[in-house]
């Protein structure tokens, strides 16, 4: 069927952490100057693209779910009234 999504993200975002480490680390290799300060704010902010982007999912997914499964919405009311039998 397919790959479910949490599995998806709980592969993908190590791979894209790890990828960015080990890009600074080979580019020190080649020879190139790296400042170190920079790369940390670099993994931090992608980090927190990560976060927020995890973040607005989540908020969007509760949003759904409490306006698709509120009281009021006529495709939960009950079929038949069980007031007053016990």
């Amino acid at each position: 069927m397919g790959i479910p999504l949490r599995q998806a993200l709980l592969v993908a975002i190590p791979l894209v952490v790890m990828f960015s480490i080990l890009q600074a680390a080979f580019a020190q290799e080649a020879g190139k100057v790296i400042i170190n300060r920079v790369e940390v704010w670099g993994l931090f902010y992608k980090g927190m693209v990560i976060a927020f982007t995890i973040g607005a999912i989540v908020m969007g997914v509760i949003a759904y779910v409490v306006f698709r499964f509120r009281e009021s919405n006529p495709k939960n009311a009950s079929r038949t009234s069980m007031e007053g039998r016990h």
